[in-house]
């Protein structure tokens, strides 16, 4: 009879481990898969962590409900829609050294189906490419047709030349995976040739 009672012990505590462990299993399945709803308006990423090419061709595009492995994937979400971004201020010198400041404010979206080779290329959240690199663009595109002109070509030819930087911008941005949609320069003269300006508009009002 001993010897069946301590069997028996032995028999519970083996099983309360084997439950215990079967468990922890269980929780730990649980907790390594999570599940993501890519909603419309955007396009789902899902990127493998460790596969072999990590960031690089381990990328997907993925929609709707979403399952995945927080320790070895991750999921990103790239807006389809118009982002209007007000950049900060800029200088740019044209052909004869005198600065302008350039204040842009610039609508663009990615084009649909895209997600993946923008991804491939900045893996970054498309908010941080937008505010990074869209930027260093924009900047590109004024201060190169800027430098090509002197300051009174530009003050003359003022919408010729916004023209020409928002076709510049718009080739660039499309060669990128993105659509732009609306550029404002809100380009500032030169100090000499504002205070000239007050002092005309100064006159007129005042003669």
């Amino acid at each position: 009879m001993v010897i069946t009672i301590t069997a028996m012990k032995k028999y519970i505590i083996i099983s309360a481990i084997a439950l215990m462990a079967l468990i922890v299993v269980s929780m730990a399945k649980l907790v390594s898969v999570c599940c993501v709803r890519i909603e419309s308006g955007q396009e789902g990423i899902l990127v493998n962590l460790y596969g072999s090419e990590e960031g690089g061709n381990d990328v997907s595009p993925v929609i709707g409900f979403v399952w995945y492995n927080p320790f070895t994937q991750v999921v990103y979400e790239y807006p389809t829609f118009v982002q209007k971004v007000d950049y900060p201020a800029f200088s740019a010198y044209a052909k004869d050294g005198l600065e302008f400041t350039v204040y842009p404010t610039v609508s663009v979206k990615m084009i649909e189906g895209q997600a993946t080779r923008i991804f491939r290329k900045y893996r970054s959240e498309l908010s941080d490419i937008i505010d990074i690199s869209v930027f260093d663009y924009t900047k590109e595109a004024f201060r190169s047709q800027i430098n090509n002109l002197t300051t009174d070509e530009i003050i003359a030819n003022r919408g010729i030349l916004e023209m020409t930087v928002r076709k510049q911008l718009a080739t660039t941005l499309n060669k990128e995976g993105f659509q732009l949609e609306q550029l404002v320069s809100g380009l500032v003269y030169p100090s000499h040739y504002s205070k000239c300006c007050q002092c005309e508009c100064s006159t007129d009002i005042n003669p």
